[in-house]
Formats: structure tokens, sequence, C-alpha cells
């Protein structure tokens, strides 16, 4: 049993990873360098190809396939790998977001991060055009120890949690717009003159390419409360919007049971950190008090106070900061733990354990659902819309579920009210989807069939079914398709899920969506 990585949709950088920088309508493999053989240790495709599709071994322990997570930005894609808890990256890289050496590549390239002895990379996320690691301190196995593998991440069956000995750690690098790497302002990068032309005129200078020594880590210690002393901390999720960051830190002290933090930085502006104060928290970076003040006449006369932005509307109401440029600690009126993080543009949905839900950000196109609904599973989000799983009933032998929407169906991202006589909307079909709130996605049947994965990209949806007689799967698509990132080979937007014809080998196993790209992973036996 072996496994590969599709692609689909938009790719004028090569963020699909297939080799080529356009635009593909149907699903094609991703290809690696033959180098990948070594760290996946997966089964070599060809011997004379030095880029082609890569197929991979599912992992010692669990049987799942290799790859952990994929995420995307922008232009960028980012897959993580389970067995070696490697990074390949492909795309643009302009902003330094690959820590590679050209600006863009269209085939994977290992991410090769200057990481702490002792920790390994366990998850990933992607925003507009800056990329995220989750380090974690793992001690290598004596076994292993000559190969440099690790010890398997998943903590042994307990009645309870240890706590760990080293907290996590988070990697930050690319773009810094709206404080996204979490570090406060940054100078600006170093620029190099481009070499000149034929004619002898000097192009515009480039920014150099970026070095490992130019990655942002961050400790969160100095966001934990005082009064758990010696707490360690993990980072159990890490969610991104276009341009704001969430994170659940579980933290664990000897004092008690481990506790909650939600921290967030990056864009604000419509209030998807929630209700944040205009002081963010306290800087992980500490400046000492001089030990010899200078004297009165010596000191600098205080400069004026600056007026807080306020409202149009109501000129003495403070204004919202537009970003918070380092991990604040965001406040959470339900205090039921927070067990899922989905993200939009500009607006974040908190699921709680006791299934009721969290809202923040704008409603401009009523993406935020109620916060009390039936039965939620799980949330995601797209740019503009909220989805949620839900089971209203228990059926016997088996499961009902629902695929709830709400928000923005411009390009048929509810999954409902296809128009009847073209595949473009009129203005009053826009108002309906647009303003119908949380309803069902029109799924032609449900029966004998469970989610394995729902997964929101920008403006579009995919949606991955298994029977429960015999653990096939089906892929259903809606939504936007400008780029054919629905793969169903065409690039018209969908406007009630459609079931994608897969004719390739194998079934698909696990799926990805991000912006204006899709993502499958495809089981095939031997």
């Amino acid at each position: 049993m072996t496994f590969k990585v599709y692609s689909a949709g938009s790719n004028a950088r090569g963020q699909l990873g297939n080799g080529t920088i356009e635009d593909a309508c149907a699903f094609a493999p991703c290809v690696f360098p033959k180098s990948v053989d070594q760290d996946t240790k997966s089964i070599p495709a060809s011997a004379s190809d030095n880029l082609r599709p890569l197929i991979l071994v599912p992992s010692d322990n669990n049987h799942l396939h290799s790859i952990a997570r994929i995420a995307t930005g922008a232009n960028h894609s980012l897959i993580l790998f389970n067995s070696t808890h490697h990074v390949y990256g492909v795309g643009d890289n302009s902003r330094g977001q690959l820590l590679i050496t050209p600006s863009e590549t269209t085939s994977f390239q290992r991410v090769n991060l200057d990481v702490k002895q002792g920790y390994r990379v366990v998850d990933i996320a992607a925003s507009w055009e800056t990329s995220y690691f989750v380090l974690r301190h793992e001690p290598v196995a004596i076994d292993d120890r000559e190969q440099g593998d690790v010890a398997s991440p998943s903590p042994p069956a307990e009645t309870t949690i240890s706590q760990p000995l080293e907290s996590d750690l988070l990697v930050a690098i690319g773009s810094n717009d709206f404080g996204a790497l979490g570090v406060g302002s940054l100078d600006p990068p170093a620029v190099v003159p481009a070499p000149a032309t034929r004619k002898g005129k000097e192009k515009k200078p480039v920014p150099s390419s970026p070095t490992p020594s130019q990655q942002q880590t961050l400790s969160f210690n100095h966001l934990l409360p005082r009064a758990t002393s010696k707490s360690t901390y993990r980072i159990s999720t890490i969610e991104t919007g276009l341009n704001h960051v969430i994170l659940i830190l579980d933290v664990y002290s000897k004092s008690g049971p481990p506790s909650q933090l939600i921290v967030g930085w990056g864009s604000c502006r419509h209030g998807q950190l929630g209700p944040v104060s205009h002081s963010p928290s306290t800087s992980p970076v500490s400046v000492k008090p001089s030990l010899n003040p200078p004297k009165a006449s010596q000191q600098p006369k205080p400069a004026n106070k600056a007026r807080k932005p306020t409202s149009k509307s109501n000129p003495s109401t403070p204004q919202p900061p537009s970003f918070i440029p380092i991990p604040t600690v965001l406040r959470v009126k339900n205090t039921s733990p927070v067990k899922r993080v989905a993200a939009g543009s500009q607006h974040t949905v908190l699921l709680h354990e006791d299934g009721t839900l969290t809202t923040w950000g704008s409603n401009r196109k009523n993406q935020l659902p109620p916060t009390h609904p039936p039965r939620v599973l799980d949330v995601e989000c797209t740019w503009n819309g909220t989805y949620l799983v839900t089971n209203p009933s228990i059926k016997e032998g088996g499961t009902s579920f629902n695929v709830l929407a709400t928000g923005s169906g411009e390009k048929g991202q509810l999954g409902r009210a296809a128009p009847s006589s073209s595949s473009t909307p009129s203005s009053s079909s826009v108002l309906t989807v647009n303003s119908s709130g949380l309803l069902p996605v029109d799924l032609s049947t449900t029966d004998n069939l469970r989610i394995r994965k729902l997964a929101c990209g920008s403006e579009h949806v995919l949606l991955l079914l298994e029977s429960e007689n015999d653990e096939t799967t089906d892929l259903y698509v809606w939504g936007w398709n400008e780029h054919g990132n629905l793969g169903l080979n065409n690039n018209q937007d969908a406007f009630a899920p459609s079931r994608l014809p897969w004719t390739g080998r194998g079934r698909i196993v696990d799926v990805w969506a991000g912006c204006g790209t899709s993502w499958l992973v495809v089981e095939e036996n031997d």
C-alpha cells in the first residue's frame, strides 16, 4: 500500500508543485526531487528523472499515510511529513516564506529551518506570505539515534497527562505585514543591486535571499499566568486567517490540572481577534531599568500624548487597532475549553467542548453563525463563510450528519441555490444565497456515509465522505472555480456539491484546500 499527493487550481507561482506554472483544472501528481526518498522512506517511482511524482509508504506506527498537514498561503505551499518531521515547500519565495535560494520554485524543496537540538516540527501553517512551524522537544529513541529518527510523538495511553519537560516553540518566516511574524516591527530586508542589463541599465534592487538566521523563533512563556510557576505548554492548535494567527496553548504545571490559553496576533481591524485591548500583551523582550537614571535637568521633555484613533460615527468611541504585532492573550468569555479554531479573512470561530461557539469579527456577509447551534462536531471557514458539521440525531446502525453553511454565496460557496438558467447567478439569486443564514448544504444523500474530512479553501469547499459498509470514499466539491481548483476539468463555479469523477488508481483518503488550490492524498494498493 502506497500513497501519492495530487493538486489542482491556481499555479501562477508554481504553488501546485507539479513542475509547471500553468493552472490545473484536473488533479495532477505533485513532483519532488529524488533526494526526498531518503527523507520520507518512499519507494522511487523513477530512476531516471530528477523530478517525479512521490510515492509514499505508510507510517510504521499507525499505518496512516505520511502526510501530516498541507498548508498554503497566497502563492506558496508547505507539506509536513509524519515519518521524519521534515517540511517541503513550493511556489513563491519573494518574501522568504520558504527559506530557499530562488525567488520561486515549481517543485517541492526542503525547507531548511535552523531547528534547536532535540526539537522536531510537529505542525505547520501559512498566512498570506508568512509560514509557521511548531517545534516540539522530543527525546531521541536509543535504538534510532544512529538514523536520527525520533520517538513517536503520540503519547502513551495514560489516565493522566504528564507535564512536558520543555515548552513548544514557534518559528515564523516570511512577510511581517500586519505583524504576521509576531515580533513587532522589523528592519527592512537587506537589498542587493540587480545585475546590469545588456544595455547597461540597472534594474531595480531586489531583496537578498533569506537565510536561516532570519527566521523568527517565538516563545510564549511570558504569557503564562504568574501563579503557575515552572509551567510548560504545548501548542495544540495553530490556525491562520488571511493575515491573523490564533494558537491554543495547553499549559501544564505541577500545581494543578492543565489549563488553556488562546493567543493571537496580526490583523484585527474587523474584530477577528476578539475584544482585544488597545495595549497588546507585554512584549517577550524585557528591558532592564537603568541603575543610574539621569538627573531631572538631563531628562527629555515629555512628548505630547498621541490621540487614540476614534470611530468616525462616534468621535468619543476609541477605534480598535488595525493589527497586533506581538502575541497577545485573547479574552474568551465562554469557560468551556476550545477544541477547534477556524479562521476566515475577517472572522474567527471557536468551537468549545460543550458544543457552543464563540464568534469574532466581521458579519457583513452573514459569515458568523449563531453561538448555540445543535450538536456541532466540526467547524471550518472560507474567507467569507462558516461551515458546521452537526449531528442532529442518531440512527440505528450509524450516525446522521448535516453540513450547515452561512456567509457569502456569490460563487456557490454555500452549496445551495444554484441558478437554473446559467452558471452566473442573477442579482436576486445572489441576494438569496447571501442572506439565507445557517442552512444545510444541498447534499443528495448521506445514508450509510460518514464524513472523513471537511476542508475549506479561500472560497471553495471539499467534502470527503466514506461508506460505513466498505470504506470506499467519494469527494464532493463546490464553490469558486476560476482556476480549476475544484478539479472538475473546467473553471465554472459549482453552486451545488458535485461528485469528483476520480479516475485515478486507488481511493482518496485525505484532502486539503488553500487559496484557489485543492490537494488530495490517494491510497494505492500495490
